[in-house]
């Protein structure tokens, strides 16, 4: 069955969606299905839509913990229970570790502790000897201090370094109706693959027998690492053998101790890693050439219902990256600012191994859309790939020079600050995530491509998976329009990873690049935007396409620089023959050659 694409489009449509699928409809969805996808745009309201989710969720009764995880930390501090706590909720912000309460030379030995994996030597060593403990929220957030908590707001970082992060969150605040919301789709798509080392592992059988546990749990350990050692891929994949002994707080400080005394920095805690090991997926599982152990370790969710909130990404992604069938309510739903403009140059000139050498045409054209954008009024957002940033700003500052262009200047996004100057024109690079100091502009054009490779491509969808198990992921290209496909060879298409190759691909760089003209909100707003992409359009349609930058430049009447410079020059030697000044003095004074001069005066006579 072939669902009608339902369009918003317009301010009221868009204020009746945001009434319609209030927080409580939301929560029905999840109650229903468990794990839900709200696939809105940028700016259709999915953070409002989620912090009254949060709070509803609570309030209710629906569920008595509520864990929030956004891929940075300033979406957090733009929440609303953070910038106005509630006085009936429970809160608590997960923050890092106050670097500038440690001081320089605890903060240094915090940072050895943190790269070993060893926070509870640090916390020992540090924390508890520090005379600024008493102040410090630190120690305890982890602890003691989500003993009764109902809102929990943390970065998506923990669950790479810590997969049951969730799983102990629900366990200290003990909570049962356990609902966790992830902002954008940056958690499918971390890399969660963990290596054990072989040194590692012969480090831990020598600290668990230097230490004060009992003989019963070192010959549990010793007996476990023996055979983890010896184990051939078809072991190491038994689903139901790899269980690692459960260690109290005491016996497990006492081997990593002991470890550190043993070892110094060379020493790692690997005891998380082989509880994660026990629980991965076994047949990702591998012993490396060198015997040391590859693994995925994707978050564990611990049986709590999910809401992903992304407009990016696709539930084959998902099911394949965290295990998880999500349930997608608004699939038929496109979002479009009335009046938006979506333009597309399906060029490769954009590329990165062709940029800079189409770099003078490209910026041209974009330089001469955008004085004529600000001379009118509106404000101009410039994107970029990350490492071709700063030579943009200083070619098209040159170029501004170069045409006497003296009141507008291109700026770094990154030391742009809000400014009401429509002649200040900031340059962000693709893969920017929730920056709202754009949302007022009215144009956003990619002054370039952003594509990934097939290495990066096949990694995103088969990087928890053993070697032996993975099938060779290539881009194919089709012309007219140029577009990128993400394939597997004929024999393996009957795949999961068939099924996902083009939807990561899509997602990686259409994904990246809808994030990045999101800024200035043309799902919502009225927009002008241009992408430079060969790629169909990601949760919305084009309204035109170019194939070369001529087509561009014609569909806006823009001159090429040489006929700019050709009509220039002409004007020139007019305006001097008009003062009567013979051939010669006007080639004299131009720097060109008398033949030059004659054949613009013969070609005006004409």
């Amino acid at each position: 069955m072939v669902m009608t694409t339902q369009l918003i489009s317009g301010a009221m449509r868009l204020a009746n969606f945001r009434h319609e699928n209030s927080a409580e409809v939301i929560l029905q969805h999840c109650l229903e299905h468990q794990n839900v996808v709200v696939n809105w745009q940028v700016g259709v309201g999915k953070s409002h839509n989620m912090d009254q989710v949060t709070e509803t969720a609570i309030l209710s009764g629906t569920y008595d913990l509520v864990i929030v995880m956004t891929p940075t930390r300033s979406i957090i501090d733009e929440r609303k229970f953070i910038t106005n706590p509630p006085e009936d909720i429970e809160v608590i912000n997960i923050r890092p570790r106050p670097t500038e309460l440690c001081g320089k030379e605890r903060n240094q030995a915090w940072e050895k502790y943190e790269a070993r994996n060893l926070a509870q030597l640090g916390k020992r060593h540090c924390c508890e000897l520090c005379p600024r403990r008493s102040e410090c929220f630190w120690p305890s957030q982890y602890g003691k201090d989500l003993q009764g908590k109902q809102v929990v707001f943390a970065a998506q970082a923990h669950l790479e370094h810590n997969p049951y992060f969730i799983a102990h969150i629900r366990q200290m605040t003990s909570s049962e109706k356990v609902l966790v919301i992830f902002d954008e789709a940056n958690v499918s798509l971390a890399d969660y693959s963990r290596i054990i080392t072989l040194d590692s592992i012969h480090q831990l059988i020598d600290a668990t027998k230097r230490s004060d546990v009992s003989k019963k749990r070192k010959a549990e350990i010793a007996h476990y690492l023996g055979c983890l050692i010896c184990a051939p891929n078809e072991d190491l994949q038994d689903a139901h053998a790899w269980a690692f002994p459960r260690l109290s707080t005491n016996e497990m400080s006492q081997i990593l101790t002991c470890g550190d005394e043993l070892f110094g920095e060379s020493f790692h805690n690997i005891i998380y890693d082989l509880q994660a090991f026990g629980s991965s997926s076994a047949e990702s599982r591998e012993k490396l050439p060198n015997g040391d152990i590859r693994f995925p370790a994707s978050p564990f969710t611990s049986g709590s219902n999910v809401l992903l909130y992304s407009g990016t990404t696709h539930l084959s992604i998902l099911k394949m990256r965290l295990g998880i069938d999500f349930y997608s309510p608004y699939d038929n739903y496109e979002f479009k600012g009335e009046g938006t403009t979506w333009l597309n140059l399906a060029s490769s000139i954009g590329a990165s191994t062709n940029f800079k050498k189409n770099a003078p045409q490209i910026l041209d054209v974009f330089l001469q859309l955008t004085v004529q954008r600000i001379q009118s009024g509106k404000r101009v957002l410039l994107v970029s790939k990350k490492d071709h940033v700063d030579f943009c700003i200083e070619a098209l500052n040159q170029l501004l020079v170069e045409q006497n262009v003296n009141d507008i200047r291109v700026v770094h996004g990154e030391n742009y600050a809000e400014s009401s100057d429509l002649t200040l024109v900031p340059v962000i690079h693709y893969g920017v995530i929730g920056i709202n100091q754009y949302e007022g502009f009215d144009c956003c054009y990619c002054l370039n491509s952003y594509y990934v490779t097939e290495k990066i491509l096949s990694d995103s969808i088969q990087g928890l998976r053993a070697n032996n198990e993975r099938i060779e992921v290539t881009i194919s290209h089709s012309k007219k329009p140029r577009r990128r496909h993400g394939v597997v060879s004929e024999q393996h298409r009957f795949t999961d990873v068939a099924e996902v190759a083009d939807p990561m691909l899509q997602t990686l760089e259409m994904g990246t690049v809808v994030q990045a003209v999101g800024r200035v909100r043309p799902f919502t707003n009225s927009r002008e935007i241009i992408t430079f992409q060969n790629n169909d359009a990601l949760a919305t349609t084009y309204d035109k396409e170019f194939s070369n930058l001529a087509e561009l430049r014609n569909h806006f009447g823009l001159a090429p620089k040489r006929t700019r410079s050709s009509n220039s020059k002409a004007d020139n030697i007019r305006a001097l023959s008009a003062k009567n000044l013979k051939q010669t003095e006007i080639a004299k004074q131009l720097g060109i050659s008398a033949r030059q001069v004659r054949r613009y005066l013969h070609q005006t006579a004409a």
